[in-house]
């Protein structure tokens, strides 16, 4: 027989019941809630009153709630640059600072983008680390020395691996891809192979209001109510989705946004990159941003599971994501329950993505 040991619950966690929406870590398509301001008073409370369970909450953050503090102490960075504000700063440092294990902070990134826009808004770097160092583990201590040291050389905001953009929802700001890339001084060795590996940040440097159209896009979208849209990340085009073979498998474009929008009465998904090309010159020859990005909506458009449409220089690509049914026997009934009635599905329709670029026509057009 097996007996069952009653172990004392451990204190419950002040972050418990509150958490964020899906799609709260977008930070293009920014929207202030509720969540912010309680998660701000209880973050402040465990720092600022010295509160003896300090050490016991640190310990038993879940991950979901590293994952909550983690978009908490980035939409506070962007709540004190959109309002020029210290105290959301001082929020998002000491949501850090709780945070039990090193890697559970972007250092190179969000970390020294909140010291960044810190002192554009008047924090003394100076008290803030003093502050930070009180309160955090000695592991992310020492690794914040590191950070507060730094800002010495940082200049832009884009070298914290952060862009700022601007839509009609105010200033927003995009965490910048970086990749491991082979660079050709490398080169070497008896095999000839690259010998280190180093960082490449994707470059955005969009001629257009590249964050602009990408909102008015997913708006248009999830205004149809079919669909719901992922946050906006920056991406980058891959050759194969204009069937080409490119060094790197990449497409070079000014700026490449992408989300994702999940259909809302069945499992189906797909991509929206939306990407500004350049202008080229090859043998004393221009070739206009617009022709190019003509022809890459062509080539992308001829490819099953995708449609595309150029817009001047920028080029829109809609791509099938795959499903994970796709194994499920498409003549059994899925019962799904919507609403207050039960609806028997044979399984989805083939997705329309012509369908879904009709939607967002009047945001291409510029209506």
């Amino acid at each position: 027989m097996t007996h069952l040991l009653c172990v004392p619950m451990a204190t419950p966690s002040p972050f418990a019941g509150l958490t964020y929406d899906s799609r709260a870590d977008d930070l293009v398509r920014y929207r202030e809630v509720p969540v912010d301001d309680a998660l701000s008073h209880i973050v402040r409370s465990l720092v600022d009153a010295l509160d003896p369970r300090r050490e016991e909450v640190r310990q038993e953050l879940s991950e979901h709630d590293r994952d909550t503090l983690t978009v908490f102490a980035q939409r506070r960075a962007l709540h004190a640059w959109r309002e020029r504000s210290v105290a959301p700063v001082l929020a998002a440092l000491d949501a850090y600072a709780m945070m039990p294990l090193e890697h559970d902070v972007a250092w190179e990134s969000w970390f020294k983008a909140t010291l960044f826009v810190g002192r554009d808004v008047g924090l003394d770097l100076d008290d803030a680390e003093e502050r930070f160092l009180r309160n955090a583990t000695p592991a992310s201590a020492s690794r914040a020395r590191v950070a507060f040291d730094a800002m010495a050389r940082v200049e832009r905001l884009d070298q914290c691996h952060v862009l700022a953009v601007d839509t009609t929802y105010g200033p927003g700001f995009l965490e910048s891809t970086v990749v491991r890339d082979q660079g050709v001084a490398s080169w070497g060795g008896i095999t000839g192979q690259p010998v280190t590996l180093g960082q490449f940040q994707v470059p955005y440097a969009p001629t257009i209001n590249l964050a602009q159209l990408t909102v008015a896009l997913a708006d248009a979208l999830e205004a149809s109510g079919l669909v719901r849209c992922s946050s906006i990340r920056q991406d980058q085009l891959v050759g194969s989705t204009f069937d080409l073979v490119t060094p790197g498998s990449y497409v070079d474009s000014l700026g490449c946004l992408q989300f994702v929008a999940d259909a809302a009465r069945d499992p189906s998904s797909f991509s929206v990159h939306v990407a500004e090309v350049a202008s080229e010159e090859h043998d004393d020859v221009t070739f206009a941003a617009t022709d190019l990005s003509r022809e890459l909506a062509e080539a992308a458009d001829e490819i099953e599971g995708q449609c595309a449409v150029a817009v001047g220089p920028c080029v829109v690509v809609l791509s099938e994501l795959p499903s994970f049914d796709d194994d499920v026997d498409a003549g059994t009934a899925n019962e799904e329950r919507r609403g207050d009635q039960e609806v028997a599905q044979e399984g989805a329709p083939p997705l329309d993505l012509r369908h879904y670029l009709d939607i967002m026509a009047g945001a291409l057009s510029g209506e």
